[in-house]
């Protein structure tokens, strides 16, 4: 299933977070032709038949859609973030990565600070899908192909969350161009529940 994505540059504005929500609920609008909500989770909501993940940033909000019963996660980040990144390692990093996280770093030609960018985005919209916190050492990411397609494995908490919900995991994939990372992840539904259940 191909989600409808919409993205939109905005004049710089970093401490003003309503400005990014309101651009976020325009283009929810625009692709929906819907004003959005909030689940009791916090999780952005129109109806239950479509399932909607915003990401914004000081100069860039993302919105998008997928019908149910697939579920969507997106995460947008700054490819050259200043990040502390020896503080990331061990944690939102895990030992499991660690070789691959420096072979996609060198092969990439990026700095420590930008690999944990696209680690974190990766994981973070993955967490955004599955409609739940984001963990330290709860997922790794094993591998990124060329074209994005991103490999993980998670732990036995996060396996045990997702055959509750009857979650499948269908897709998960990141591209990143010379100022953004953008990462998405789909899950499928199983037995389609309401959007509006309260999730452990």
């Amino acid at each position: 299933m191909k989600p409808k994505i919409i993205f939109k540059k905005i004049k710089f504005c970093p401490l003003d977070i309503k400005k990014q929500r309101e651009v976020a609920r325009s283009l929810l609008f625009k692709l929906t032709g819907k004003e959005g909500g909030r689940s009791q989770t916090g999780r952005p909501i129109v109806d239950e038949t479509i399932d909607v993940s915003i990401s914004h940033k000081p100069d860039l909000v993302c919105v998008a859609t997928i019908p149910s019963p697939y579920k969507i996660g997106v995460d947008i980040e700054h490819l050259h973030a200043q990040l502390n990144a020896k503080l990331f390692l061990g944690s939102v990093i895990t030992v499991t990565e660690l070789p691959f996280f420096t072979i996609f770093c060198k092969k990439n030609k990026f700095s420590l600070s930008a690999g944990v960018a696209v680690f974190w985005s990766i994981k973070e919209a993955f967490f955004k899908c599955l409609d739940y916190d984001l963990r330290p050492g709860q997922i790794s990411i094993l591998d990124i192909s060329e074209k994005g397609k991103t490999i993980i494995t998670y732990s036995e908490r996060i396996d045990r969350l997702m055959k509750k919900r009857n979650l499948e995991l269908d897709s998960l994939k990141m591209n990143f161009d010379d100022k953004y990372i953008y990462s998405q992840t789909i899950m499928l539904r199983a037995c389609p529940l309401s959007q509006f259940e309260i999730f452990c």
